[in-house]
């Protein structure tokens, strides 16, 4: 069965990002880190970005009837919402009929009455997205895909706005961002490569604080299950605690030894993931581009009975392995 790729409400990490942006107006992104193996490989065509003599190219914008998906297409051709909610109205439908049965003796108009739901008709929004580039190194580059339509956080819309920018960007890129309107490309670099906030053994109760923290309107059982996660950590002796900064904020977990680190996503809490290569680059990456990679770069262990167990013994083997 695919898995739904889209939000049902405007996500935590969305929420925190907005109170941090100073200015009534906002612009909503995705931040996409990719090797230029995978654009080689045709990932991003349909973006128009391509890989030629080992130079990336990519336009500068992408028109809707460039995108596929539910947002996209609604993006494009708009949409009309039943409106269940509201009492039925009386709709008449029409059509032509043979008089007796027999065209030949020519036709008549039959009338019938209906009890239907109301409906209302949204437009288009008609956004296009800018791509632009943010940073290149040899093998990787980060992009930035925006719409390009400023949003105001006073608008009586903006809600209804962000909730349908966010879900389109994460339809296209997997990712999506809010910023102020006026955000350098500069200033994003900047923010883009902050990556975690270290905590030392014995400050628990400051990590499950920042974390719980930075959510938006955090049920108790929520709260809770970020307590018994953290302590599930502490019970193995990590030689430190990392919460993520940034672009990376959703993200907190620990370190054992040098290179390998557990980490959770807040908002997605249903795997934990380990990684004991360059984990700092991929622990930026989404859910989806994480599980694209091949097996050896990283262990998924769900959150189901005897996962702590799994963890366990995994920490375990993986720091014998680098004694």
């Amino acid at each position: 069965m695919k898995k739904n790729i889209h939000f049902r409400r405007i996500p935590d990490y969305i929420e925190q990002e907005l109170r941090r942006t100073n200015l009534q107006h906002v612009k909503v992104a995705a931040i996409v880190n990719a090797s230029k193996a995978d654009i080689s490989r045709n990932v991003f065509r349909k973006f128009g970005i391509t890989l030629n003599d080992g130079t990336v190219q990519m336009p500068d914008l992408i028109a809707p009837n460039r995108l596929e998906g539910l947002y996209a297409r609604r993006n494009r051709n708009g949409i009309i919402w039943v409106l269940k909610n509201l009492p039925k109205v009386k709709k008449t439908y029409s059509w032509e009929t043979p008089n007796f049965g027999d065209p030949d003796k020519g036709y008549h108009t039959t009338y019938m009455d209906r009890d239907v739901y109301q409906r209302r008709f949204e437009p288009p929004r008609d956004w296009d997205i800018n791509l632009s580039v943010v940073s290149e190194i040899t093998d990787r580059i980060c992009f930035k895909a925006t719409i390009n339509t400023v949003l105001d956080k006073q608008d009586p819309d903006f809600r209804d706005d962000l909730f349908f920018a966010v879900n389109l960007l994460q339809e296209q890129f997997r990712d999506c961002h809010v910023f102020d309107a006026n955000l350098s490309d500069e200033e994003l670099a900047r923010i883009t490569s902050v990556g975690w906030e270290i905590f030392p053994p014995g400050t628990l109760d400051n990590v499950i604080h920042t974390v719980t923290d930075r959510m938006h309107n955090p049920t108790e059982s929520r709260k809770q299950t970020i307590q018994q996660r953290t302590q599930a950590l502490d019970r193995l002796h990590p030689s430190e605690y990392i919460v993520g900064q940034g672009m990376n904020s959703r993200y907190f977990g620990a370190r054992f030894g040098g290179n390998i680190v557990v980490f959770e996503n807040a908002d997605y809490g249903n795997a934990l993931y380990i990684l004991f290569d360059n984990w700092q680059e991929i622990s930026q990456m989404s859910r989806i581009d994480i599980l694209k990679r091949h097996e050896r770069d990283f262990i998924r262990i769900i959150h189901k009975d005897g996962w702590e167990e799994k963890l366990r013994g995994a920490i375990s083997e993986l720091c014998a392995a680098n004694r």
